[in-house]
């Protein structure tokens, strides 16, 4: 039982080390769904001008992170699950961010993954963002 509550802690431990900054909101996360809906916020300010790419690029990290792990028995313990819902489903409804995908999802990810990252989307804002990665293509 020792191993299982040391694995379940993991996610805080590893988000303390990625996202030092965010340390209270990682002391403070009951649920690792709780400190991603955290993680979203400051993701979508460290767009904004003078834009933070460190944390946009740990951000990604920790993301890469938790898809990895399969632990939690719910969904909001469920690093994959939270990742999808809390930031996956969230990165294109940021506009900056929305136009920056095409730096860390190959198109053919996109396309796979349609029914997450369209999932807040309007029909207008999807045929941008597909228009966004065939504008990188040429």
């Amino acid at each position: 039982m020792t191993n299982e509550i040391a694995k379940t802690d993991q996610w805080r431990e590893v988000a303390q080390r990625m996202l030092p900054e965010l340390q209270s909101e990682i002391a403070e996360a009951e649920t690792p769904m709780r400190l991603w809906i955290e993680i979203v916020f400051h993701f979508d300010a460290a767009y904004e001008e003078p834009r933070n790419e460190s944390l946009i690029k740990r951000v990604y990290g920790y993301a890469d992170w938790c898809l990895e792990q399969d632990i939690g028995e719910r969904a909001q313990e469920h690093l994959p699950t939270c990742v999808v819902v809390c930031f996956w489903e969230h990165i294109p409804t940021c506009k900056a961010a929305r136009e920056d995908m095409p730096r860390w999802f190959p198109y053919e990810e996109i396309l796979a993954n349609e029914h997450f990252f369209r999932y807040l989307l309007e029909d207008r804002e999807w045929e941008e963002l597909k228009e966004l990665y065939a504008g990188k293509k040429s």
